[in-house]
């Protein structure tokens, strides 16, 4: 069978106030075209498909209308979203009812039974066209604190339950190829900057890819916005997002895997390019450059006026010796008349330690900031050295409870 893996749509996104609605419609139609034309039998989306807990109404309804329209074009179709650390669980599980309950499956967290994690309830049979069984997906979202065993001597939690949930679906689908999902942070995955918070899951701020052993055929990810593989025993991918969620990310090579399926040859994989429905432009291209050197180069851009809202987006990354209070009023000349739309400028000094991605725009909202970085900046400044392990440990799961509460769905305690 044929199975289409993709993942963190952030579906309600807006960048630095800018609505991304035209860029989800259109990967959204394109998806739903590429579920046709590369004839799948299931799709599997494995996290974060909104940006925030309570997403906007018309990030809800793109939702609702992408599923109807796949169905309606693709009638023997399987679904399976998993919910992310960026998802209530409560609220992406809230339409199973009203849909087609053996094609669409919304994981929003842990499945339980009697209010205990329960393994069997993740495993999900994927069928052909013909409704025969040719797979089975373990669709285990991402993990709260409340969702995981209490660990065993010198095994983890999160090491536990997935070995609980392979063990499950042997004993109950035999040798069916097993596909296994997270939304997780992997040992030895590339970040992205400005548009990824971290997560600890069990304890753990980065997972070894051992905890998925070779009897599985293949194991969908979420959460890392670069497509890439893993490491490991067996085939271990990230989707990646569908389009760049940040300017870190507008030189990724954004696609959905195609997998296909044997039971005897296991999962052989290929990328398909997703289209970007607006640019990104930075300037410089890398680093920062003196103010002159910046307003001749967006002088003498030139781009075509794509329509307002498929406008591309700009950052610049300025280097001052000092204050410069015409910064703003002389790149918005430079600019004047062009159809960019100006997402943020950095300024970067002279003695300024760090990357780029460091630099703070003095225009960047409050909550743009990546909570674990303010926390050792602010402990660096208080003390001279950096916060031990495991302070920055303590840290990360006292976030991870306030960001990601335990279980919100009704009646789960």
């Amino acid at each position: 069978m044929r199975v289409i893996h993709t993942s963190d749509w952030h579906l309600g996104q807006e960048l630095h106030g800018f609505d991304r609605g035209v860029e989800h419609d259109a990967f959204l139609d394109w998806l739903t075209g590429q579920l046709i034309e590369q004839n799948a039998d299931a799709l599997i989306v494995t996290g974060d498909v909104y940006d925030t807990v309570n997403p906007p109404i018309p990030a809800q309804q793109r939702l609702y209308q992408f599923v109807s329209r796949a169905l309606t074009k693709s009638p023997l179709l399987q679904m399976v979203f998993i919910g992310g650390n960026h998802d209530s669980a409560a609220r992406l599980e809230l339409p199973q009812h009203l849909l087609h309950a053996h094609q669409v499956h919304l994981i929003g967290g842990m499945p339980r039974y009697d209010g205990r994690p329960t393994a069997e309830r993740t495993l999900i049979p994927l069928r052909d066209k013909t409704g025969t069984p040719r797979a089975v997906c373990a669709a285990i979202p991402y993990l709260r604190p409340g969702d995981l065993p209490t660990a065993a001597s010198g095994e983890s939690p999160l090491q536990m339950l997935y070995r609980d949930v392979i063990a499950a679906a042997n004993t109950i689908h035999g040798a069916l190829p097993l596909i296994v999902t997270g939304h997780l942070h992997m040992r030895g995955g590339a970040v992205s900057e400005l548009s990824e918070r971290r997560i600890v899951v069990g304890g753990e701020e980065a997972v070894a890819s051992d905890i998925f052993p070779a009897s599985v055929t293949y194991v969908a990810l979420g959460h890392l916005h670069k497509p890439q593989s893993i490491s490991g025993q067996t085939v271990i991918r990230y989707a990646g997002s569908p389009f760049p969620m940040s300017v870190t990310e507008k030189d990724y090579h954004h696609s959905i895997v195609v997998i296909d399926v044997d039971k005897t040859d296991g999962a052989t994989t290929a990328l398909v390019r997703t289209p970007r429905a607006v640019a990104f432009h930075r300037v410089p291209a890398v680093g920062a450059a003196p103010l002159d050197v910046i307003e001749d180069a967006l002088h003498r851009l030139e781009i075509d006026d794509p329509g307002e809202h498929r406008r591309p987006y700009l950052e610049v990354a300025v280097w001052l010796d000092g204050a410069e209070p015409e910064l703003r009023r002389r790149i918005d000349g430079a600019l004047e008349g062009k159809p960019l739309r100006l997402t943020r400028i950095v300024r970067q000094t002279a003695g300024q330690g760090g990357t780029l991605a460091d630099a703070i725009d003095a225009r960047t909202a409050l909550d743009a900031l990546e909570p674990a970085h303010v926390f050792v900046r602010r402990y660096i400044e208080q003390y001279g050295v950096e916060p031990p392990d495991d302070l920055k440990r303590a840290f990360n799961e006292v976030l991870t409870s306030i960001l990601s509460p335990d279980d919100d769905r009704p009646g789960v305690k």
